[in-house]
């Protein structure tokens, strides 16, 4: 039997309350149109932060340039060549400053991580561009995509990161982290079903009077990330996963986001499976544990990380498997080998 949805009622922020004078938008960060004063009602911090969950992910395009909101080198390369669409793009790099000034996307500008969401990370952002966020493989990047894009930001992530543009020692570090790939899989079919996600939605800005709430949810979350430990960026290996799963007592709760039909086909075993866009469905959200570390796999990570930033947003403690199924099982890890060990994209200085 599903569980009735229940909203969160301890954030931070408490209740939108919010007066004319806030209503305005910076150079990058407000939100949407004009609010009346009979719109501007005091819904809970939750419930403004759960809808526009379900809307952005719900909402996200599974086919195209931009796929499930990622973007490969080759392709962003080809867009950026064209003068009609390299005005259409931003690109948004968050690795630490060292290394964008050894070389970086022509006209990237560098945010630290932990600040994209900062009052001035937010002000130096365009409205009406696709922001296209580059980190070192593409999981960190993808944090900053799925909050950015909470916060009405048309947002992407370079699908393997700098080492997915260019060759720099991070192919290396990759091949080294999918040295072993032979964790055990299992086949037993998820305990709960998930609804799927509706058609209803399409992508927009949230309203003026939910984007203040939702931006400051943002700052705190990115912010937040811890820096070191097993769970170091929001983000754990398949080793240490491993290791956790069958040694550990306080056992996380494992969340595959991939399609059923390649879940079916194997899984980390007693992990359960909702979609990527459906994760946010009320009824979806109410079988995940408040009171557990929530582990979300993917194919490769990125989706994996978009998700993290909601859920840690909705105030669940969750990070992802870096990699997705590819470190796990090896599932997807020779293609994306070639994909990166074939990146040839030029860098500046």
């Amino acid at each position: 039997m599903r569980r009735p949805f229940v909203f969160l009622t301890a954030l931070s922020f408490g209740i939108v309350m919010l007066m004319p004078g806030l209503l305005g938008c910076g150079a990058g960060g407000g939100g949407g149109g004009a609010t009346t004063a009979t719109t501007v009602a005091t819904r809970p911090a939750a419930d403004v932060i759960a809808g526009r969950a379900e809307k952005v992910l719900a909402s996200t395009s599974t086919t195209g340039d931009y796929a499930y909101n990622v973007i490969t080198g080759p392709v962003l390369a080809g867009k950026l060549a064209d003068p009609a669409q390299k005005d259409g793009i931003y690109i948004m790099d968050v690795r630490k400053a060292a290394d964008y000034e050894r070389g970086h996307i022509a006209g990237a500008a560098q945010v630290q991580l932990s600040r994209w969401a900062s009052p001035d990370g937010i002000a130096r952002l365009p409205r009406g561009k696709k922001i296209v966020v580059v980190s070192y493989t593409g999981n960190a990047a993808a944090q900053a995509a799925g909050g950015l894009r909470m916060l009405g930001y048309d947002a992407a992530v370079l699908k393997g990161g700098i080492a997915g543009w260019a060759q720099n020692e991070g192919q290396d570090e990759t091949a080294k982290t999918f040295s072993v790939t032979s964790y055990p899989v299992g086949k037993t079919p998820s305990p709960e079903g998930f609804l799927p996600a509706p058609s209803k939605f399409a992508f927009d800005q949230p309203s003026a009077h939910d984007y203040p709430l939702l931006a400051g949810k943002a700052a705190v979350v990115a912010g937040g990330a811890p820096a070191t430990g097993d769970y170091a960026n929001n983000t754990i290996t398949a080793a240490l996963l491993s290791q956790i799963l069958a040694h550990s007592a306080q056992r996380p709760y494992v969340l595959d986001i991939r399609q059923k039909s390649d879940f079916d086909k194997g899984h980390i075993e007693g992990a359960a499976n909702i979609e990527f866009t459906a994760v946010a469905v009320p009824d979806n959200l109410a079988q995940l544990p408040r009171n557990r570390k929530i582990v979300v796999v993917s194919y490769t990570g990125a989706a994996a990380a978009q998700t993290v930033t909601v859920l840690r947003m909705l105030g669940y403690d969750a990070a992802l498997l870096q990699y997705g199924m590819m470190s796990w099982n090896g599932a997807g890890k020779d293609d994306y080998l070639k994909y990166i060990h074939s990146a040839n994209c030029p860098l500046t200085r």
